[in-house]
């Protein structure tokens, strides 16, 4: 793909600008106090000050939208950001999402400062367990960021912010989802804020979801010609992701799931500038199993399973197992337990001082059923994750000069794994049949940094920042395995890696609604626990994955230039292009499976192992823009293409010259949002464009099970207050009912209701 050149870019966004200016010539006034952010340059700025093009999607937005979930609230909406899995249409309530910044695996996301990657595989799960209700904003902050903020952030950051209290306020909430979405929320806070400077925040909310049953199919390729022995009828053709022909015949069942949360925030403001804080969350999360569906029929009556040589159409299926037709990872359990505390404010009359401390603790399970188990009993695995994280940071800031600002600090985080494989007698009773430990690992990351950023007021329109952050990186691990083989102690001594990652960024406010910023600095991502010390584990039907305690950390080198013009009425306009280059990459070695064909590997077929794969680079072109196109009407839209592609591989693998995993190469969105009265409306249609889920690239049939799919999705939300204490909502999601793929089939048309009560 040829990108525009940065001329082309620049005269497009003056088009913008032209167009933008135009809609609100009768508006005399225009916007000079932008959304006030922390997450880009660690200090307070508007964001016309900032060294980048960052998006803020405060609490109206988030309301309006009717976000279930953080993600929902971001994704394709933000330009060059993709999630997937975690979301509110998602029914997989447990699994981490898949994030994707300027590139994959390039975001480092935040809790209010802190970071929220967990200590097993770095997964982000606990993104799903932050209730949307206790949000006051959320700042995305695209460019290298890891002069600041490490590890992760080669590609960003994302800091979710949480409201403080500013009265007495008690608030209900209920939603009610229907057809592929069908689910209850409830919901209950209270709010207070007190003279003497305490404020106390306390929110508790349940949610079930029934589960989609067409989420998960039973798809089985075609392996040749059918004989007719076994002649059966039910099934429906389709492809694999790779292109086999192939047939969907049956579901694994829709898989129900309740989850539970708490969350406790204590505030104590000293002064207007300074305040103390502290908050616990506590977070519950199970995912159950349903019965199968069989759609083979032979003579008229369901198919017995197993049954060998089977065809349909002419077409061999061979042997189907009732295994094949099996959520074998469920019930699985997620619990966290979330500590954080920090100071920020003014340290005598001269420093600006911020503290952040917080703590993770996590467990969690699923399962495997094991060789001779039926579908309710018989023997199995517990897999058992817990793990830990502590993040924490602390910065000091002070004016040099009337044009000078220093800030420096010291942050530290450090991640533990220990995950244990236990042998069960009845695979679906995890915690009660437990009869040995099969295998063990353990594993510790700490990172220990120093950083430094200068900020340079040469005069009233540029601003010039240099920084640079220094990282000690130091793991080890130890995985033990006691049945199979080999069996043993393999022991990974402790090493370390260092990195230093300046940053350079320039700020030109060319006037005081136009700002033109360009930026470059290098960053640096470490491998988690997971990828360097499991023990060998079976992940989908087809693949194995195997650790390698060898991997290193990932290093990048960045570059962007970007504009952003104000607009009156807070709308805003904003085009940026980049490129990120990425050497020793942490990748996934793909290799044939060689190992016995027993038990539930009868189908694998693939290695998979994390490598240091080689070099490659993304780069890409982001417009956004916001516009008040009359008082009760307002338009937003954003686009973004994205090139990706692997230079250099050293895994030997065949990746040279493939696309880079996860990461759509055009995103979009548009929406209008009407406020009449009591009246709110929102329409909003996004659009994910093309990407693949395997390294090799092997995934190029679409919208099929086990693929991405390229969609457009609509959703459309409309809302009455009847008063400033009661409010009434009532939302379709998917308007047009798309049927489309994020690995697996995700829900079609649905509808809600919200009823929210505050006193």
């Amino acid at each position: 793909m040829k990108l525009p050149s940065r001329t082309l870019i620049v005269l497009m966004f003056a088009g913008q600008c032209t167009i933008g200016e135009a809609v609100a010539a009768d508006n005399k006034d225009e916007a000079t106090m932008r959304d006030v952010v922390v997450s880009a340059a660690r200090i307070e700025q508007n964001t016309l000050e900032s060294p980048a093009n960052v998006s803020v999607v405060n609490r109206d937005k988030i309301e309006t939208s009717g976000a279930i979930r953080v993600g929902d609230a971001l994704t394709a909406k933000v330009p060059s950001l993709y999630m997937r899995g975690g979301l509110g249409t998602s029914t997989r309530i447990n699994g981490g999402p898949v994030v994707s910044l300027r590139g994959p695996g390039g975001v480092r996301m935040m809790l209010d400062g802190i970071s929220l990657s967990d200590g097993n595989a770095g997964s982000l799960s606990s993104l799903t367990s932050i209730n949307i209700s206790d949000i006051d904003r959320i700042e995305v902050v695209p460019g290298s960021a890891s002069a600041l903020y490490g590890s992760e952030a080669v590609g960003g950051v994302i800091n979710v912010i949480t409201k403080m209290p500013t009265k007495k306020e008690y608030r209900l909430k209920y939603l009610r989802g229907f057809n592929d979405a069908k689910r209850n929320i409830a919901e209950a806070s209270y709010r207070d804020h007190w003279e003497n400077g305490l404020a106390l925040a306390l929110t508790a909310r349940y949610e079930d979801m029934a589960g989609f049953v067409d989420n998960n199919p039973v798809v089985l390729p075609v392996t040749g010609a059918g004989n007719g022995r076994n002649a059966v009828q039910g099934g429906r053709k389709t492809m694999t992701s790779a292109g086999v022909p192939a047939y969907v015949v049956g579901d694994r069942g829709a898989t129900p799931s309740h989850a539970a949360y708490f969350n406790a925030r204590l505030y104590y403001a000293l002064d207007a500038k300074s305040r103390f804080f502290a908050s616990f969350a506590y977070t519950q999360s199970h995912v159950g199993f349903n019965d199968f569906h069989n759609y083979l029929t032979r003579n008229g009556r369901p198919l017995n399973l197993p049954t060998n040589n089977v065809s349909i159409n002419g077409d061999r299926l061979g042997t189907v197992r009732p295994t094949s037709f099996w959520d074998t990872s469920n019930p699985n359990l997620r619990e966290e337990n979330r500590y954080i505390v920090g100071y920020d404010g003014k340290l005598g009359e001269k420093y600006d001082l911020k503290v952040n401390v917080g703590y993770f603790t996590r467990k969690g399970y699923y399962v495997a059923s094991g060789r001779g188990a039926t579908f309710r009993d018989g023997p199995g695995t517990n897999t058992n994750t817990p793990n830990t994280t502590l993040d924490g940071s602390v910065q000091l800031g002070t004016a040099i000069s009337e044009k000078h600002y220093l800030i420096g600090g010291y942050a530290l985080t450090r991640g533990t794994l220990d995950r244990k494989i236990y042998q069960l007698s009845r695979w679906r009773d995890p915690e009660g049949s437990r009869t040995r430990v099969n295998e063990e690992s353990s594993g510790t990351s700490t990172n220990h940094a120093l950083f430094l950023q200068d900020q340079f007021f040469l005069n009233d329109a540029l601003t010039l920042y240099l920084g640079g952050r220094y990282d000690r990186w130091t793991t080890h691990g130890v995985a033990k395995k006691y049945v199979g083989s080999p069996t043993g102690v393999f022991d990974s001594p402790a090493r370390t890696h260092s990195a230093f990652s300046p940053k350079f960024a320039a700020v030109y406010r060319w006037t005081d609604t136009l700002t033109v910023r360009g930026s470059v600095g290098s960053g640096f991502k470490a491998p988690s626990n997971f990828s360097l010390y499991a023990t060998p584990m079976q992940h989908g039907q087809y693949q194995i994955l195997l650790p390698n305690p060898n991997v290193k950390p990932e290093r990048s080198l960045s570059w962007d230039l970007g504009i952003e013009k104000a607009l009156p009425n807070e709308g805003v306009l904003k085009a940026a292009y980049y490129e990120r280059r990425m050497k020793d990459m942490i990748y996934n070695k793909i290799s044939p499976y060689t190992g016995p064909k027993t038990g539930t590997l009868i189908t694998v077929t693939d290695v998979s192992t994390p490598t240091n794969a080689g070099k490659a680079y993304v780069r890409g072109l982001e417009l956004s823009g916001e516009i008040p196109l009359t008082k009760w009407l307002r338009a937003s839209a954003s686009y973004s293409r994205t090139d990706t592609r692997i230079t250099k591989d050293e895994s030997g693998s065949g990746l040279e010259g493939k696309k880079l995993r996860n990461v759509p190469r055009d995103l979009a969105s548009f929406a209008l949002d009407a406020k009449w009265q009591n009246w709110r409306a929102n329409l909003s249609t996004t659009y994910t464009g093309l990407q693949f889920s395997s390294e090799n690239n092997s995934d190029v049939v679409k919208n099929v099970y086990g693929s991405a799919s390229k969609y457009w999705l609509t959703n459309l939300r409309v809302s009455y207050a009847f008063d400033k204490y009661l409010k009434l909502s009532a939302g379709i999601n998917n308007l047009f009912d798309k049927e489309y793929y994020e690995f697996y089939r995700m829900p079609g048309r649905n509808a809600y209701v919200e009823m929210e009560a505050s006193f």
